[in-house]
This record gives structure tokens, sequence and C-alpha cells, in this order.
């Protein structure tokens, strides 16, 4: 039995401990969050909930942690993790930094503990059959993604310039961006046009579209942001390889459709794939990974690339220039 803490009782929080509770071979035993209002909004059952981060550290005896805090808290919880040999599941963006994120891959390497990035695209059915059969499509060529979110009231910590870069970007596009390299590979370039339609004075655009130059010679385009609405929102990502080309759409998170060509057959497949998004097989993946000592699908150095091309997102954006990563 793996015993888990849950760090943040947010919205997506209380979600993740309900994964977690319905996780085979899991047991949630203590809760943390700074606002004590948390313990009455969440069902305790038999876990212990804290206001101070360290005591639950302290008492708790736990194989492993759940980081569901804003990511520009998410490197004190991997700390006091790591040094206590407990693995970590942090929720993405990784961080709010590109310094946080470096030293949570240092303090878990030190320390000989897993730290997952939580990129549920990874994870979701279409993704993992067009992941399988990348090496025999061929080279990537070029891919188009939309990822449109919808308006957000409040955008609250999103669009706060402090300790660090912030942005729909960062929060959500990632996520795209993060399926990208994961299905063509690692980014060289960036060059981003960015509005704000939505929100009239962020510090950050609310609406972009970027294009990608892959390290292999691909080329990619992604347009999101936070100007759609609920009701019809749907992601969309076509992909062309050399052999291959692979198209997967649905409702925004929820890409269960997969069109799959083959360049020498006739007839595409057709694949609906419905059931989980991926939460529920990525928890299983780094339960898994933790009994029996396996390599993630996403660690924190895949989890890194993702927030370095947003990141380079917003400067392009500031600075109308290409962006090139180190």
């Amino acid at each position: 039995m793996i015993k888990v803490g849950i760090v943040g009782l947010g919205w997506w929080g209380k979600q993740l401990l309900d994964y977690f509770r319905s996780t085979e071979r899991v047991k949630v035993t203590s809760l943390w969050s700074r606002n004590p209002k948390r313990a009455k909004e969440t069902e305790l059952r038999d876990a212990n909930f804290y206001t101070n981060m360290k005591e639950m550290f302290k008492k708790e005896k736990l194989d492993a942690v759940v980081i569901a805090t804003a990511p520009m808290a998410h490197l004190l919880p991997t700390k006091l993790a790591a040094e206590r040999g407990i693995h970590v599941f942090c929720e993405k963006p990784m961080a709010a930094t590109l310094g946080d994120c470096d030293e949570m891959i240092e303090v878990t390497k030190k320390n000989n503990v897993k730290l997952m990035i939580a990129f549920k695209h990874r994870f979701s059915k279409a993704f993992r059959y067009v992941k399988q059969n990348v090496p025999a499509f061929g080279k990537p060529l070029w891919a188009v993604y939309t990822y449109p979110l919808w308006k957000v009231d409040d955008p609250g910590w999103k669009f706060r310039q402090e300790n660090g870069t912030r942005g729909i970007v960062i929060e959500n596009v990632v996520h795209a961006i993060d399926g990208l390299i994961y299905l063509m590979g690692d980014v060289e370039r960036i060059y981003a046009e960015g509005n704000s339609v939505v929100f009239k004075r962020p510090p950050f655009s609310d609406s972009v579209t970027f294009t990608l130059r892959f390290k292999n010679g691909a080329i990619a385009a992604i347009g999101g942001g936070c100007t759609s609405e609920q009701r019809i929102s749907r992601e969309y990502l076509d992909v062309h390889y050399e052999k291959a080309l692979a198209q997967i759409w649905g409702r925004l998170d929820y890409p269960f459709h997969l069109r799959l060509l083959w360049r020498d057959e006739e007839t595409a497949e057709e694949h609906k794939l419905e059931g989980s998004d991926g939460v529920k097989e990525e928890i299983r993946h780094f339960i898994k990974c933790i009994q029996e000592n396996e390599e993630l699908l996403c660690d924190g150095i895949e989890g890194r690339k993702s927030l370095e091309v947003a990141i380079a997102v917003n400067e392009s954006i500031r600075k109308n220039k290409v962006i090139n990563l180190s």
C-alpha cells in the first residue's frame, strides 16, 4: 500500500484527491492547505489535515506526495518530500520559473526519488496510440494544434507577475506544447504573436498563436488562449509524418477521436477511444513506477521542456522577435 499526501486543496486538488483514493494500492493519509476552511469543505475520511506543511512532512510517514498548488509554490513541497525520500507527483506546469525546475530536478535526483510532472495528454489513448507508432511513421514534418480554452471570469494568480512568469500559455496552452514535444521532439526556436481580448489590461496575452521549429527540422503552429465558449470548445491536432498522417480531436481535454492514414494505404483507420482523459492512467503509471522502480514517462527533465517553450512564447510576444532555446 502506497501512503500518499495531498498538498493543495483547490478545485483540482480535490479532484486529484478523489482520483488517488480510487486507485488500487493507494491510501491517502494526509492533506495540506494553508486555508483551514478546506478541512470543512473536503471529505477528510481518515486522513489527517494540516495547515503547516513542514509539520505534515515531519509527522506523516509518506511514500508519495501530490502537489496541486499554484506553480510558484511547487518547489518547497518538492524539497520537503525529496529530503525525506518521498516520491513526487507534481501538477503541470512544473513550476513558475526554470530555476525552480532545476532545483526540483536536482533535489529529487540527489535523494533518489521520482519526480513526475502530470501531463495527462501523454496518457490519453489517442496520443498513446500515435506515440507507439511514431518509430514506423518516419520523420515528423509539420503539425497544427488548436487548443482553445473558454473565457475564465476571474484569471486570479494566472495573470500575476510576482514570483515569476504567468499567463494562460503557461497555465493552459502548455498542454498543447507538451503534446507536440511528446509526438514530434524537442523544440529549437519559437516565434509568437499575442492579443489581450478578454482581459483588457493583463501583463500577458490571453490569445496567442505561435510557431515552433523542432531540432529534427519539423515545424508546427499552435493557437490557444481563453476566448472560446465551453459549450463548443474543441481541441484539434493534425500531425504529418513521412509515412503517415494522424488527426486527434475532441472536446477540450478529452481528445477521444483518432484518424490515422498510412500513406501507402487507401483508407484511414478511424478510432473512437473513449474513456479516461488520461488522469487515471498517469496516476497508475506513477504508482507502478514507484512499486517496480521503473522510469517515468514524464519526469522533471521532460516537464521543464514545455515550461521553457511557454516562457519563450511570452518573451517572443513581448520582444517581437524569434526566441532561440539554449
